[in-house]
């Protein structure tokens, strides 16, 4: 018997509307129709018609979880145009910030994974830890999500030495409850069975399709733009890579599992190392004529904001941002896989519609 299934484009489980049609034979897929354009905002095309000041406040909302990663590749294209040189204690606190960002997009989404897999000894504690990656979040930013924290040249606001203290005991807490937490994901055989060899991604077909961020570690491919060329204070801390080549569901929560505990160290490092001095940014009223681009690697890869000037305003602003589900990726992924599967395939790609469609 075959029939065909329509998913979305709105369903709890994913970060923005998408669609998948489904084409099914007994219980497996045999093809896939896959539309996303449902959330286009244009909003890179606004922002050469704001003003500065608007045009960051836009950024830091096109993603929520990406908002610090957004902020930061656009602040940074703007001081390369400015030349405006960024204080050593601000670029340490742009990555603490960063890597709490990180942490608790990569716990939003392990939590949704376990979730689908009616896993509730690994949800429970994950609940616990996104609330305990929110306080974290809090205390360097003073807000739970979107930090909007950045403006060119350094930072809204500095960082307390209480607050420093508190979130050192913190992000210890989160590190050891992580690393008990993977302990016991490595000894799970029924996580095992249901994740081992489900929707595998190879590391030439994530080549293929220029795929990024812990969706292309998965499936062995080693580009990490902190370490490849390293921006803020990057260059001063001693980060790992992440990457696997088993390319299935299980490789992937396992690389964002191992992840989100280098995000702790990697924090606690900026923290640690925390030079004192300057950290104030300012918003130019103006910016020199040209192009400039500023990168970071965002919870998701590789994320590029290109702008242009005339010398007085913006006249183009380019969103290079990672596209981890299109129709070939989801055809690669999908086809041949269980019905059962495809919600848990499909969330394991952790892919965000708002920084795709921004």
């Amino acid at each position: 018997m075959s029939y065909t299934l329509a998913l979305g484009p709105f369903n709890p489980a994913w970060r923005g509307p998408q669609r998948l049609l489904l084409k099914i034979e007994g219980e497996a897929v045999i093809d896939v129709t896959y539309r996303a354009g449902y959330n286009e905002r244009g909003c890179t095309e606004r922002l050469a018609r704001l003003p500065l000041d608007q045009a960051l406040f836009l950024v830091s909302r096109i993603c929520g979880p990406c908002s610090h990663a957004h902020t930061l590749a656009f602040c940074q294209a703007l001081e390369t145009l400015a030349g405006l040189a960024v204080p050593e204690r601000a670029a340490y606190l742009r990555c603490a910030v960063a890597e709490a960002e990180r942490l608790l997009s990569h716990l939003e989404t392990l939590t949704n994974l376990f979730a689908l897999l009616e896993l509730p000894r690994f949800t429970k504690p994950l609940q616990q830890l996104k609330a305990q990656a929110r306080q974290t979040l809090l205390l360097l930013t003073g807000r739970p999500t979107i930090p909007d924290i950045c403006l060119p040249g350094g930072l809204r606001h500095d960082l307390s030495a209480e607050c420093r203290s508190r979130l050192l005991g913190l992000l210890t807490e989160i590190k050891q409850s992580l690393f008990k937490l993977g302990e016991r994901v490595i000894d799970d055989r029924i996580l095992f069975a249901r994740t081992v060899d489900v929707g595998i991604l190879t590391p030439s077909a994530a080549t293929q399709f220029q795929l990024r961020g812990p969706l292309a570690r998965a499936s062995g491919l080693s580009a990490d733009l902190r370490l490849d060329q390293p921006y803020a204070a990057y260059g001063q801390l001693e980060g790992k890579r992440m990457v696997q080549e088993g390319g299935d569901v299980n490789t992937r929560l396992t690389v964002l599992l191992l992840e989100a505990l280098e995000s702790t160290k990697l924090a606690a490092q900026a923290l640690e190392k925390l030079p004192a001095g300057p950290w104030q940014g300012l918003m130019p009223t103006k910016v020199p004529a040209g192009q400039a681009t500023g990168a970071v690697e965002s919870p998701r890869g590789l994320l590029r904001y290109t702008v242009e000037s005339d010398g007085e305003h913006l006249t183009a602003v380019t969103l290079d941002a990672p596209h981890q589900l299109e129709r070939l990726v989801a055809r690669t992924l999908l086809v041949g896989a269980l019905l059962d599967n495809v919600m848990l395939i499909t969330q394991s790609t952790d892919h965000c519609v708002a920084c795709a469609e921004g």
